[in-house]
């Protein structure tokens, strides 16, 4: 009868043991945490070289030239409410005589492309996008 108690303890350890190492795996098998992946890809994105920005004021810089890839900067400003678009682009923003509009977008694609105030049906520019 002895005998028989200390198997008892035995599988009974053996089982703790077991259900102990499958824990470890489990845990270690386990997705980690978001937090520290977002931490890991902002540094990715910060060592990543920044795209080009050209910034230009229009209508003084009637003719404004970008290349694929880089970030346009756009201040326009307008003598009446209006909206600005680069109808191609499918850019457009409001624009007043007190705020001007600041179109900001990456030029993605090489052309040329009028910037104009819908309203007044004028051109105040041209974005010249090369390859």
């Amino acid at each position: 009868m002895r005998d028989n108690r200390v198997v008892r303890w035995r599988r009974l350890l053996l089982l703790a043991a077991l259900l102990v190492v499958g824990a470890s795996l489990v845990s270690a098998v386990e997705p980690r945490d978001r937090a520290s992946d977002g931490a890991r890809d902002a540094l990715g994105a910060a060592a990543r070289p920044r795209a080009p920005v050209v910034e230009a004021s229009m209508p003084a810089d009637k003719d404004v030239r970008a290349r694929v890839g880089d970030v346009v900067r756009l201040l326009v400003h307008a003598p009446a409410a209006d909206m600005v678009q680069i109808p191609n682009l499918g850019v457009e923003q409001p624009v007043d005589v007190d705020q001007p509009a600041n179109l900001t977008f990456v030029a993605d694609q090489p052309g040329r492309f009028r910037v104009s105030l819908r309203d007044a049906g004028e051109s105040v520019g041209t974005l010249r996008v090369a390859e």
